[in-house]
């Protein structure tokens, strides 16, 4: 995969040049600009920004922020080692406010600067205006895509429209849904490959040919996730999605590459090394890989400090029986994972594998289904480092062979630990499949099961109470047991 030698920074200074005038009078409105605050700002910044933003959001270290995050502790991946309420369920409402002012709004206004005719000779700078503007479609596609499988129906198509729509509607996940499949299509049909990349890309170093195979490989997900309500388009998008071209290699996945130094170093690396880490890996997960004798674990996660064997933190305990356990004696992330300049894998080719492993069990395209599941199993390990011996030996095992009587639980039991660092993606397809048979927090709260969405942020209820209320009319009681739309 291609990675940005240089990302550019967050805050991008610009230098004041003096110049000698002649007359005050004159250059009165050119002396009293400010040059702190430019009128124009770079497209590429624009992309930039929204890239780290976005990053920030949806995969950030924290129990405030980083969906993805939240999306790990539910999938038992990782626990807390003292602060306990959202591995038991506690917290209902999460909040999306952040995602739209900051990532979504640079999208939305990248678009709008490529669009406008005043304004796009200027940001062909940043490269052609077609390839920046499908780029930021693209990511504006995957970002709603995470959006509404956590909290379902969202505000889409009224949303970040300014005062032309100050309280958005919520649309329908279903309408949601058919429009990205949308946006990606024609994304993919604007980009011109021969018109050069662009800058300001940080995932794929704007090379235009990895982002059509990304937007198709997005499709590819897209279109399975609809494959329990809606069997017919979700067959016909897995085809032509496979036909119009997907990730054939590790070289093609897309992701989100830090650097070492400050402030441009991974936020794991900032969670655990500059703040105070409370997270480690669940015993689910570690147990797991040991049952299995999974090589991963290696790359998972670290020897606990006082030595011995892998060992995770119990899952979903109360905060003082978390609090309880000695840090040192249970496994935390490993340092490929905490390091400065980590790379968070935004869609991987191990997931594309899966995807065609399944479309193959349903009679949806060609190909051996057993096949192209140890060839999804094989392509995680190769990501991760695992030798091909040991590879070879990990799919030689009876537990983990394919099972043709039942592929949901083969493929979501092993997919589970091919999207470990992805919590978001493991979330979602464990809700679609039922796999693996994960066990409800033992100490949840008011005994609650596991979530299958997340609650809107409180302050919907007095910004935007009419169209609140109709989202919840329309799918059902604004509570972590209500199913999303494609959750069936």
């Amino acid at each position: 995969m291609q990675k940005i030698k240089n990302m550019m920074p967050r805050v991008v200074w610009f230098t004041v040049f003096l110049v000698t005038f002649g007359s005050c009078t004159s250059d009165f409105e050119e002396i009293n600009k400010d040059p702190n605050n430019p009128v124009q700002v770079p497209t590429a910044y624009l992309l930039s920004s929204a890239q780290q933003n976005l990053m920030k959001e949806i995969f950030g270290m924290g129990t405030t922020t980083g969906k993805d995050v939240g999306g790990m502790r539910i999938m038992q991946m990782w626990s807390s080692t003292l602060y306990t309420d959202e591995d038991r369920y506690v917290d209902i409402e999460s909040d999306f406010y952040t995602i739209y002012q900051g990532g979504l709004a640079d999208l939305i206004e990248l678009i709008r600067l490529n669009t406008d005719q005043s304004t796009a000779i200027a940001a062909s700078k940043s490269g052609p205006n077609q390839n920046q503007i499908a780029v930021a479609r693209i990511m504006k596609a995957w970002t709603f895509q995470q959006i509404t499988d956590v909290w379902g129906d969202v505000p889409y198509s009224q949303a970040l429209s300014g005062l032309n729509h100050p309280t958005p509607v919520y649309d329908k996940q279903s309408v949601i849904y058919a429009d990205l499949i949308k946006e990606l299509d024609e994304a993919t049909a604007q980009i011109d490959v021969s018109a050069g990349n662009i800058e300001g890309d940080i995932i794929y170093d704007g090379d235009m040919a990895s982002w059509k195979l990304f937007a198709q490989s997005l499709k590819l997900r897209i279109g399975m996730r609809l494959s329990e309500v809606n069997p017919e388009l979700s067959a016909r998008t897995v085809k032509q999605a496979i036909s119009s071209g997907v990730f054939t290699s590790n070289d093609h996945i897309a992701a989100f590459s830090y650097q070492s130094a400050q402030p441009n170093y991974s936020t794991w690396y900032h969670y655990y090394f500059v703040g105070t880490p409370t997270l480690a890996v669940a015993t689910t997960l570690i147990d797991r890989l040991k049952e299995l004798g999974d090589p991963r674990i290696s790359a998972y996660a670290k020897i606990p400090e006082n030595g011995g064997d892998y060992r995770g933190i119990p899952y979903g305990v109360s905060a003082s029986t978390a609090a309880s356990i000695n840090n040192k004696n249970v496994s935390f992330p490993s340092l490929r994972i905490l390091k400065a300049d980590a790379e968070m894998v935004i869609m991987s080719y191990a997931e594309i594998l899966f995807v065609q492993a399944e479309a193959a069990a349903r009679g949806w395209i060609s190909g051996d289904a057993s096949t192209l599941y140890k060839a999804a199993i094989t392509a995680s390990m190769q990501y991760w480092g695992v030798s091909d011996a040991n590879i070879d030996a990990y799919l030689a095992k009876p537990a983990v062979g394919y099972n043709v009587a039942n592929y949901r639980k083969s493929i979501g039991d092993q997919k589970w630990l091919a999207f470990y660092m992805q919590g978001l993606e493991a979330w979602a397809e464990w809700r679609r499949l039922d796999f693996p048979a994960l066990l409800p927090a033992p100490d949840a709260a008011n005994g609650r099961a596991i979530p299958r969405r997340r609650g809107y942020p409180l302050l919907e209820i007095s910004l935007n109470k009419e169209n609140y209320a109709a989202a919840i009319a329309s799918q059902g009681p604004d509570v972590l047991e209500t199913h999303v739309w494609w959750d069936k």
